[in-house]
């Protein structure tokens, strides 16, 4: 962005916004403009230069400036393209630690500002670029406590002290209500926060558009281990079509059904599979991409007989993989599996895989690449690494290549991804919630681009003894920092601890951190940042990028003897979604030869 002068700073706020008709004598009542947007925002007393750029300018009837730094992480980073963030009406602005002190204005438009144009415009210090607020005109706002509202927030939400709130006056009256987790009346049209949907889940799944539109001339693909269908969504945003999926597992049949209704699928073991009933179900439709991640149980660095997999019978599920690239010879192909695949045999693992796929299908085998990926660089908030393997036809001449990563600084925090669904505590939820906010970040609308309701969001019923033993550990702590008062105990022997710790268990993350790998068993490795329970199942879903309106059937725990994937173990098994968009997307252009 081009640096320009303070004088064309200052033409830029000569717009008119319709402010000849603002509040007669500047005075406004919340409950007046319940559907205008406030900015709620926090200045430091101890920082002149932020003072001087709010209050500057003053005898020109321009109180100032007041910016919201972008890029920032958790306390600056919102979705500035958003109408509602980039025109607020009015801001109200509070001193950060005591927030009794305010000032309110009339908003007159923003814009984003480059560091040098901060800088120009006189702005001490300035890092990075910034969302600017051109305050017209200094007003009294009646009718709100900013205690009171900040307070609601800080109860709700995985809100950060001093990071701006967006919320229109009906939000703002809700907000000062008390916190109920019951349906209540409604009154003079404002929604309680926690308020359960009157709606029932069946009837919100009906509400819900899965039957996607393609080009005629998308791109085709069938999922194998299809799973709940991670990689299917992923490649699904990217524009290709899903004619055929499969997976053993019967809970994740459910899920994937549910949400990929138009896509054929059976329920079997790759191995049982015959070419004919997959024919029959193509209705003479032929792959342009073979997609799937094998079980990865006898490959996991967690398995001390990882080098012995050529006996493990679990391994040749992938010779099934390779088995439907014999029989329809696609354009191209990818496999997804853990990391420990690469270092497997010192190598050697890794190396009978690629020279299966070399002398696959038809048309002189496939040319292969492999890479380790990491989700978080593709806008997932996880620190998840998987291996994805990409092959290309020989005879077409296409190079594989994989998605380079996102040009970000900043990566998704878990705070940021999971910071506007209900703060209910361990026993508490519904099937079916309203959002108890706006979204606050690009992510956060991304995943409620097409939902209106919270689902799959019901808390553990955790024992008080487990709850105790949660408000003891700290972030980054886990169950081991907390073993003489909280271990686990010995079964039958209730007064002796046990002798076996794994430092995973019930480990608390940091909230303004990415998440670790988000495993099949996260449901109990996992201390939500905040609460003191683990995370639900659509927390999970969201680490993992399922859009909200994404929904998991099955079983929501299960007891070891019960049959098929729970839903957090379907969550866990994924490949996250928006990296799954990422590959899809790469493999797509290459196709394509762009």
């Amino acid at each position: 962005m081009a640096s320009i002068s303070t004088q064309q700073l200052d033409l830029f706020f000569e717009f008119d916004f319709g402010l000849e008709n603002a509040e007669k004598n500047n005075h406004v009542n919340v409950s007046d403009h319940k559907n205008e947007i406030f900015l709620i925002g926090c200045f430091r007393n101890d920082q002149k230069n932020q003072l001087e750029w709010i209050h500057n300018n003053a005898e020109t009837g321009c109180c100032g400036k007041y910016n919201v730094r972008l890029g920032k992480g958790r306390d600056g980073w919102v979705n500035y393209t958003n109408p509602n963030i980039a025109n607020p009406r009015y801001a109200i602005l509070y001193e950060f630690g005591n927030e009794t002190a305010s000032y309110c204005y009339i908003v007159d438009g923003s814009r984003v500002y480059s560091q040098e144009e901060m800088s120009d415009a006189g702005y001490t210090d300035p890092k990075g670029e910034y969302l600017v607020y051109r305050l017209a005109s200094e007003c009294k706002i009646e009718g709100i406590d900013i205690k009171k509202v900040l307070d609601r927030y800080r109860e709700r939400t995985n809100w950060i002290d001093g990071k701006p709130l967006y919320l229109t006056g009906k939000e703002i009256i809700s907000a000062m209500r008390p916190k109920s987790l019951k349906p209540t009346k409604k009154t003079d049209g404002a929604e309680n926060l926690f308020e359960k949907c009157e709606l029932s889940l069946q009837e919100i799944i009906g509400r819900l558009h899965n039957h996607v539109e393609y080009p005629h001339d998308a791109l085709t693909s069938i999922d194998l281990f299809s799973g709940c269908g991670g990689l299917t969504k992923g490649f699904s945003m990217a524009g290709i079509k899903s004619i055929f999926a499969s997976d053993i597992d019967e809970n994740a049949a459910k899920t994937f059904r549910r949400n990929f209704p138009d896509t054929p699928f059976l329920c079997k073991s790759i191995t049982d599979i015959e070419k004919a009933e997959v024919d029959a179900l193509l209705n003479g439709a032929t792959p342009d991409i073979i997609v799937g991640g094998p079980p990865c149980q006898g490959f996991s660095l967690a398995n001390k007989r990882r080098n012995k997999v050529a006996d493990d019978p679990r391994n040749q599920l992938f010779y099934g993989f390779v088995k439907f690239i014999d029989w329809y010879s696609p354009r191209a192909f990818v496999m997804e599996n853990v990391k420990g695949l690469l270092s497997m045999k010192n190598g050697e693992v890794l190396a009978t895989i690629l020279d299966a796929f070399r002398n696959a299908g038809e048309h002189g085998g496939y040319d292969v690449e492999y890479k380790v990926l990491m989700a978080s660089d593709y806008g997932v908030p996880q620190n998840r690494e998987r291996v994805i393997i990409i092959g290309t036809r020989h005879d077409l001449n296409l190079k594989p290549c994989h998605p380079q990563p996102l040009d970000i600084d900043h990566r998704v925090t878990i705070d940021e991804a999971i910071g506007d669904l209900p703060q209910i505590n361990a026993c508490e939820g519904a099937e079916v919630m309203e959002y108890p906010v706006d979204p606050q970040n690009d992510y956060q609308a991304l995943m409620r681009q097409n939902m209106q309701y919270v689902t799959n969001h019901i808390a553990m019923n955790h024992t008080k003894r487990l709850i105790a033993r949660f408000e003891a550990i700290k972030p980054g702590q886990s169950l081991v920092d907390v073993w003489e008062t909280h271990g686990s105990v010995k079964r039958g022997a209730p007064t002796e601890k046990s002798n076996v710790k794994f430092s995973q268990n019930n480990q608390r993350l940091h909230g303004d951190q990415p998440a670790p790998t988000i495993a099949a068993s996260f449901q109990s490795n996992f201390i939500h940042p905040h609460l003191n329970r683990n995370f639900t199942a659509r927390e999970g879903a969201r680490l993992q990028s399922f859009p909200d309106d994404f929904i998991f059937e099955g079983m929501r725990t299960k007891m070891s003897w019960e049959k098929g994937l729970s839903q957090y173990q379907q969550i866990g098994n994924a490949v996250p979604v928006l990296m799954a968009k990422a590959i899809g997307e790469c493999v797509s252009d290459i196709l394509r030869n762009i």
